[in-house]
């Protein structure tokens, strides 16, 4: 069976190929009729619209890629629906994939959507990524938004968060309700992120003359199962400690199991602060105390930005930090 062509599909509509191609376009003043027509056509001939060689006779491209290291991580979800939303609006296709901290994916991954015509990308790098990775992408002129992992380069643009601000404000908070014994759970040991944020946590325990203990700062996997087992360790090595600050709610999810499991009600034996204010942190009992990032706004901001790159801004590389904000839940008690 041969392909439907435009031709056809004019033909059974009753109207010129241009006209088709406008309503498949979305452009040009067509009326509700027509246009109604049109679809019809469209639909009862089984046409299917190559976008991919639209791109490439129009020189433009609707299709945007999404790059993640990991996209069972509750809060790149809710980053992604707020980068798909702004996608929408401007009538874009958001493709995605999952580089799983693979550098080598991740250059797959980019390759791939040149070859595609794609108009723009929004990642979030593998760890370690090689400088020569972001190189490439400048040469090759393509937008590229790198989103939540703080990276070096200043010509590149960058929508994040403040870390090392919102591990002061949790820190301040534990110390502030008294508690002096606190701990640093989750993150990986060669973590950008991560280095910020204990920075945040290590510089407002000495600003209260608390002298922060290397030993209560661990590392563990972004999963519940991996920051139950690092904090069960931890809390049998050190029973004196009474309150903790979780890389990601996540981990923190995880540590309210094993304070179970030690037989401590989490905010009346021990305080505990997330970070990211995924949609699971209110939900669960007691409500997580954490930093919110406003995920949905990075994704949006990011979102935002990379449209107007597309459209031709050609201004120098921003880096739009937006700031934390502490979200007080029942999980730090009442002191």
């Amino acid at each position: 069976m041969s392909a439907v062509t435009l031709a056809h599909v004019a033909k059974r509509a009753g109207v010129s190929t241009a006209t088709v191609s406008m309503v498949l376009c979305n452009k040009g003043r067509i009326s509700a009729a027509t246009r109604e027509k049109v679809l019809r056509a469209l639909d009862e001939s089984g046409y299917v619209y190559n976008q991919t060689a639209a791109n490439l006779r129009n020189r433009s491209s609707n299709q945007v890629g999404l790059l993640l290291h990991d996209i069972t991580n509750p809060f790149y979800s809710e980053m992604t629906a707020g980068l798909s939303h702004e996608m929408e609006r401007h009538e874009l296709l958001l493709l995605l994939a999952n580089s799983e901290e693979s550098s080598e994916r991740q250059q797959k991954f980019v390759d791939s959507l040149m070859r595609n015509n794609v108009g723009g990308m929004v990642l979030c790098a593998a760890r370690e990524t090689p400088q020569a990775f972001f190189d490439g992408l400048k040469r090759r002129n393509i937008p590229a938004i790198m989103v939540v992992r703080p990276l070096s380069d200043p010509d590149v643009d960058f929508v994040g968060t403040d870390n090392v601000l919102g591990t002061q404000m949790a820190t301040e908070h534990l110390l502030r309700m008294g508690h002096r014994d606190i701990a640093f759970i989750g993150g990986s040991q060669n973590s950008g992120t991560r280095a910020q944020r204990i920075e945040g946590f290590t510089r407002m325990l000495q600003t209260y003359g608390v002298t922060p203990n290397p030993a209560w700062i661990v590392a563990s996997q972004a999963t519940q199962s991996d920051g139950a087992r690092v904090a069960e360790a931890l809390l049998t090595a050190h029973p004196r400690i009474s309150a903790a600050i979780c890389y990601q709610d996540i981990v923190a999810l995880g540590v309210m199991q094993c304070l179970r499991k030690l037989g401590h009600e989490p905010g009346r034996d021990f305080a505990l602060v997330g970070f990211d204010d995924i949609t699971e942190a209110a939900l669960v009992q007691p409500a997580l105390t954490t930093v919110s990032v406003a995920a949905k706004e990075i994704g949006r901001k990011a979102g935002e930005l990379l449209y107007s790159r597309m459209q031709g801004n050609d201004e120098p590389a921003k880096r739009i930090i937006l700031p934390p904000a502490l979200v007080i839940r029942e999980s730090c008690g009442f002191r």
